[in-house]
């Protein structure tokens, strides 16, 4: 596991509709403050992890402490790679190039497709002057422009302006109509690099189809009822047969099909477990704005909270029954939290 994903903030200027951030609560939107922080980059440290990044969802810049927090990885070994909407670098754009701990720098241009064209392209104007000053004083420095809206035919003008920007102003012929799953990236110059893909859609329990539990109540949320039952953080209880058990409810939670590809329900209905991978838990797992850490950087409402960093240390956390039972399954090609088999993101994965 090399890379913590650090909420410092789920705050956002801009509303964009495949994100769902603007849909967040206001009341929800917060800013991490040093003292998380400091438990965040000490924890990242002791799992191994050698980077970081400062988002699940939010724009990391608009954060007061966002500069401070730079430094704070400077005295560490973590480098961090940025994510950001491009909208504030002409603000921060000057201590983003002068801390040694950046290591690379992806912005989400296609956000720029929704604003107004005058707008959009004041902040394309801001992006690539970084980018060139970036390239000569920061050639290390590895910089991403993410078109991330492939097959989205309302995006198609922005896009081309892009093209033709990037054209002007580093007198390279970009053209990603070649695009696949496995050709992404279309080198601009030094380490600038245009970045396509497709949009995906954030993953959500709401979008499960209903089922029903043993009690006959309607539920959305598959296995839900089983996989509640297997209470994967405690140690010690009660099977059906009022047997003790300390296998983490292993009884109850293979019931709950999460470890076969194919059992039968309490009805003696044949269901089938879905199939996949990915790689939360194996190369990277997420810390939410308020301490919460999941198994994914797409889990933003914290589906799959593993702990609280403000009770247990990370590496506490990512070592859980509940933690290894999700990377296991992982590992055999099995997607068995109910969370996870809403993803769509995860199929990029084989």
């Amino acid at each position: 596991m090399n890379s913590v994903y650090i909420e410092i903030t789920n705050v956002c200027n801009l509303h964009c509709s495949f994100c769902p951030c603007g849909s967040e609560p206001q009341a929800t939107r917060t800013f991490m403050d040093s003292k998380l922080f400091d438990a965040c980059i000490a924890g990242a440290q002791e799992i191994g992890a050698t980077n970081v990044y400062f988002h699940v969802l939010g724009e990391p810049t608009l954060h007061p402490g966002f500069v401070h927090y730079v430094k704070k990885l400077e005295q560490t070994p973590l480098k961090l790679t940025l994510t950001t909407n491009g909208t504030t670098i002409e603000r921060t754009g000057r201590q983003i190039i002068a801390s040694p701990s950046v290591r690379q720098v992806n912005f989400s241009t296609h956000a720029f497709a929704e604003l107004p064209h005058e707008t959009a392209e004041r902040y394309l104007q801001n992006v690539l002057d970084f980018c060139q000053i970036a390239t000569v004083e920061r050639p290390d420095l590895y910089i991403n422009l993410r078109l991330w809206n492939v097959g989205a035919t309302e995006a198609t003008p922005w896009n081309s302006y892009m093209l033709n920007r990037i054209r002007e102003t580093f007198g390279v012929d970009v053209t990603p109509g070649h695009f696949c799953s496995r050709h992404k990236s279309f080198n601009i110059a030094g380490r600038l690099y245009l970045h396509e893909d497709t949009r995906f859609e954030w993953p959500s329990l709401d979008e499960r189809r209903e089922t029903k539990d043993e009690r006959g109540e309607s539920r959305t949320d598959k296995h839900a009822y089983l996989y509640d039952r297997a209470e994967q953080s405690c140690t010690e209880c009660k099977d059906e047969r009022g047997e003790s058990r300390t296998d983490k409810h292993a009884y109850l939670y293979d019931r709950a099909e999460q470890s076969c590809t194919e059992c039968k329900d309490e009805r003696g209905e044949s269901r089938e477990i879905v199939p996949g991978t990915c790689r939360a838990l194996d190369t990277h797992v997420a810390i939410l704005h308020d301490g919460r850490v999941v198994a994914c950087c797409l889990d933003h409402s914290g589906q799959i909270t593993l702990g609280n960093i403000n009770e247990r240390s990370l590496p506490e956390i990512v070592n859980s029954p509940l933690a290894h039972n999700i990377h296991e399954g992982f590992m055999q090609h099995e997607l068995r939290h109910p969370f996870c088999q809403t993803c769509s993101f995860c199929k990029r994965f084989k």
